[in-house]
């Protein structure tokens, strides 16, 4: 017959007897003292500091190592004192309101209490957590303390660190501003210089006036930047001036496509406008709205190649306006879609097609039509496939 055999008989020959009580009682103290052990092992190597509280008198009955190195104290001389004595909660408005909320049921947590003691004569940031339970007949408070020192100090950087990207961002706003009024004051008298010669010259020997020509575009080029660079100051300062009216849409409309088609009857693109019968009214900016308009349709004509098709689309939903602009041109990559309104920001397409413009005039469409309650979203099956552009404008109060 085998141990294991003898060993079952024995069991149940005790059991037998009435002795199978005290067995079980010998293995239920002995895995109660085991895991007494592993709790001790647990509370004298832990890396948090952990204290035991009376919750009647907020007295400490207990601390591990980790407690007694962090506030400065034996382990004989915390036993006994409150928190406020071993510099924990030295603020006395506050002291009792967080004791009050230690003492409550449940899991307690805070991040933003003070620790002034013997080994840390300056102060230290610390985390407590604390939780009420059972004790044998009795309930005691364990308060769980983490040194949140480092954890402060990079939170706290990180906030200054961000107030001075904010400070430097609106210093690079009035810079732009700034120089965007410098450079129209000298833009505005050459051109009219310019004018002024090609008028002159057109009456004396008419065979320089190409070279006026190409300077007046690539003056007429120069002044849209600078207008782009101080709208976007602008708007980024919130000091874009507003003049609201009561405006057809449809005027609007035709106003801005006359202007493109103008600039660009060399292109010889082929525009389809599509407007409603009745009147699209809104409550919005004249200029502006054609300045969102002529954006739109000049994208669509910069990366839409000669001879190719433009269709321009208003119509009126319940509440709002919408205005499509599509074209079959270089189209836009999927990936491009999500920053295509970013400021300076330009799909490869047209940093390939253009090196005219910043990449700022998508930005102020998106702007200017926010600022009108609107929406505009950018749409394209991918490279080659065309895009299209649709604005949503609130309909002013009582129109059809």
């Amino acid at each position: 017959m085998d141990a294991a055999t003898n060993w079952r008989r024995k069991r149940s020959q005790d059991e037998s007897a009435g002795h199978g009580s005290s067995v079980e009682q010998r293995e239920w103290k002995n895995v109660r003292r085991g895991s007494e052990r592993r709790y001790q092992r647990l509370f004298a190597t832990a890396h948090d500091g952990i204290v035991l509280l009376d919750p009647d008198t907020g007295r400490i009955l207990d601390a591990n190592p980790f407690m007694t190195n962090l506030l400065g104290f034996s382990h004989d001389e915390l036993i006994g004192k409150e928190l406020w004595e071993v510099g924990l909660l030295r603020d006395a408005e506050r002291n009792r309101a967080t004791w009050d909320e230690l003492r409550e049921p449940g899991f307690i947590r805070h991040e933003d209490l003070f620790l002034q003691s013997a080994a840390y004569p300056d102060g230290i940031d610390v985390e407590v957590v604390s939780n009420r339970y059972d004790e044998g007949d009795h309930q005691v408070i364990q308060c769980h303390l983490r040194d949140i020192t480092a954890r402060k100090h990079a939170s706290r950087t990180a906030a200054r660190r961000l107030e001075e990207l904010v400070v430097a961002d609106r210093r690079k706003d009035e810079f732009l501003a700034v120089l965007s009024h410098e450079l129209r004051n000298v833009l505005a008298p050459v051109a009219n210089a310019l004018q002024i010669l090609r008028l002159e010259q057109e009456v004396i020997n008419p065979l320089p006036n190409r070279a006026h020509t190409l300077i007046e575009r690539q003056m007429g080029h120069l002044r849209r930047l600078v207008d782009d660079l101080l709208d976007v100051a602008r708007l980024e300062s919130e000091q874009l001036r507003f003049q609201p009216d009561r405006i057809d849409l449809r005027v609007a409309v035709q106003r801005s496509l006359e202007a493109v088609q103008a600039a660009h009857v060399d292109r010889k693109h082929h525009v389809n406008v599509v407007l409603p019968h009745d009147p699209v009214w809104l409550d919005a900016d004249a200029a502006r709205i054609e300045q969102v308009v002529v954006n739109l349709v000049s994208n669509a004509v910069k990366y839409t190649d000669d001879g190719g098709r433009i269709t321009v689309r208003l119509s009126t939903g319940p509440g709002r306006a919408e205005l499509r602009i599509a074209d079959n041109g270089i189209g836009i990559a999927p990936e491009e879609l999500p920053r295509l309104f970013v400021p300076f920001a330009r799909a490869e397409g047209a940093r390939a097609r253009s090196s005219s413009g910043l990449g700022l005039g998508l930005s102020i469409v998106q702007r200017i039509v926010d600022l009108h309650g609107g929406s505009v979203v950018a749409y394209s099956a991918g490279l080659g496939a065309g895009s299209e552009f649709i604005v949503f404008l609130p309909l002013a109060p009582g129109a059809a």
